[in-house]
């Protein structure tokens, strides 16, 4: 059984497992629900501590997921009161019957808000956001908030995926134990430096300013990752290391600590000092951050549109994450100029490329003078900016479905499926190995998907009208079924929606087959 841990005061790591948001809502969960209501401890953020027999908000937490530390110190932050309830990730917890009940994909953490049920941390971190403004968790400023999905979007996506239990075990299995530190440091590393270069212009106290934003509480956990777990050199990045200080001085993010958590060992050991000790020697120099302005890349080769228009989409043919962002354009109608980016020849890390994205992924969107390099970030600032054909409902638990659905492509299928990690396993196992590896990871997560839909699914993904989830979903069945041969039989609900995405001309004119870069031979 999941433990049941105590502890008060003020609610408060862990790169092994990426998390899904979800509402999970049906009589079965809510028993369950009922049942684990017993008396706990909650933890009070703010003021005293007062005790509360039945606190509204659950967290189900491992002590060291840096997925659940990004939770609590949201939490904290917002001065919320929850239950702690620990998930031993190590025991396998995460996929006994009654934790499956309310996360079927078996990732911490898992937030429960009444009869709502929510997993994946971005999307927790988004609807605590929209449903209690206290201290909130983006700027008003579009451009600064477009900056803060991107730097969490790059932890949530390029590192802390590619970081998290399952890889660590299969390249200890299949490489050796020897190589895993090393990749970890490589991801790590590579993360951190793009961090870098993204904030370096908006830095203030913290990440986007002298205001603690959702870009901080993903930068925190991931920094202390870093040190505590991975033993990075952060003397590399003067940047991060300042801002882990700043970070260490807060009560919020001191009581989320791994270490000050119920279900931590007692060996367990304080290591922010070890990062605020180094950042203090001198190491940074001056906190303030001295601006160079983005370059935008014009490149001559063909024009989506053949004219001279506001946005840009550095786009390549076969990206998944490229595909989702073309379909937002066409749904909303927003005529682009399609610049492609050869990921074959290496060109995402040209130095015309990196200084459109100093991490070297697609796509990238330039519209005026913003610059924007993650699909999601890309999506929510274009739905924002751009509200012809809503990508998300007005409905909060509809709108949570559709965080959930598209984070569990986003973070948990696509970047263990990237170039990256494929070639890695092709040179460090066998190019035979790659197709098994990419194949058990979409049918884990596409496993995961129906039974996430099953219940608010219409025509398209949580209803009738076209949302984000779908524009998640159509990229990665198609590239299931193109690059992987995934059997669909298995997941009857996504290939009917998939035929429904198919009617549609915003979606047919975003295939990747219709690109202007694709090759010849390419065929749907």
């Amino acid at each position: 059984m999941i433990g049941k841990k105590q502890k008060s005061h003020i609610p408060n790591w862990e790169t092994e497992y990426i998390s899904f948001l979800g509402v999970i809502v049906n009589q079965e969960k809510c028993a369950y629900l009922r049942q684990n209501s017993e008396q706990q401890n909650h933890r009070s953020s703010g003021s005293g501590g007062e005790q509360q027999s039945n606190p509204p908000l659950k967290l189900y937490s491992y002590w060291r997921s840096s997925c659940s530390f990004r939770v609590r110190f949201a939490l904290n932050l917002k001065g919320l009161k929850y239950q702690y309830i620990p998930v031993d990730l190590l025991k396998g917890e995460q996929f006994s019957p009654e934790f499956s009940k309310l996360n079927p994909i078996g990732y911490v953490p898992a937030l429960v808000d009444g009869d709502v049920v929510l997993g994946d941390s971005f999307a927790i971190l988004l609807y605590l956001d929209e449903k209690y403004p206290e201290h909130p968790l983006l700027p008003t400023d579009l451009r600064k908030k477009g900056i803060t999905y991107q730097a969490a979007s790059i932890v949530s996506s390029s590192i802390q995926p590619l970081q998290n239990l399952g890889v660590l075990k299969y390249i200890e299995e299949k490489v050796g134990p020897d190589e895993k530190i090393p990749w970890v440091r490589s991801i790590i590393e590579k993360g951190f430096a793009s961090l870098e270069k993204l904030l370096k212009d908006c830095a203030g106290r913290y990440a986007t300013g002298d205001e603690v934003f959702l870009a901080d509480l993903f930068l925190a956990p991931q920094l202390h990752a870093a040190t505590a777990r991975f033993n990075v050199d952060m003397t590399q990045f003067p940047l991060l290391l300042r801002l882990y200080d700043a970070y260490s001085q807060l009560p919020a993010f001191q009581d989320a600590m791994p270490e000050k958590q119920p279900d931590a060992p007692s060996s367990a050991q304080i290591s922010t000092s070890a990062v605020s000790n180094r950042s203090r020697s001198g190491l940074l120099g001056s906190s303030d951050v001295v601006g160079e302005a983005i370059i935008v890349w014009y490149c001559s080769r063909k024009s989506k549109n053949n004219c001279s228009i506001g946005l840009k989409l550095y786009s390549c043919w076969a990206s998944t994450c490229a595909c989702r962002v073309r379909i937002a354009l066409n749904l909303k109608g927003l005529k682009y100029e399609y610049v492609p980016v050869d990921l074959l020849k290496g060109e995402q890390f040209s130095p015309e490329f990196t200084k459109l994205n100093p991490i070297g992924f697609v796509p990238v969107l330039v519209d005026g003078d913003v610059v924007l390099v993650d699909s999601f970030a890309i999506l929510l600032y274009l739905d924002e900016k751009y509200p012809e054909h809503p990508l998300l409902p007005t409905d909060l638990r509809k709108k949570a479905i559709n965080y959930q659905a598209a984070s569990i492509v986003s973070s948990s299928i696509q970047p263990l499926q990237n170039l990256v990690l494929l070639k890695y396993i092709e040179e460090k196992v066998g190019p035979d190995e790659e197709l098994s590896w990419g194949r058990s990871i979409i049918e884990k997560g596409f496993a995961s998907l129906e039974k996430l839909l099953k219940d608010c699914a219409g025509r398209y993904a949580t209803g009738d009208e076209v949302f984000l989830a779908d524009l998640f979903l159509v990229p990665q069945i198609h590239r299931a079924t193109s690059s992987f041969n995934v059997d669909m039989t298995q997941f009857p609900l996504l290939s009917r929606l998939y035929d429904a995405y198919s009617q549609l001309p915003a979606f047919q004119d975003a295939m990747p087959e219709k690109q202007p870069d694709a090759p010849s031979s390419s065929t749907s």
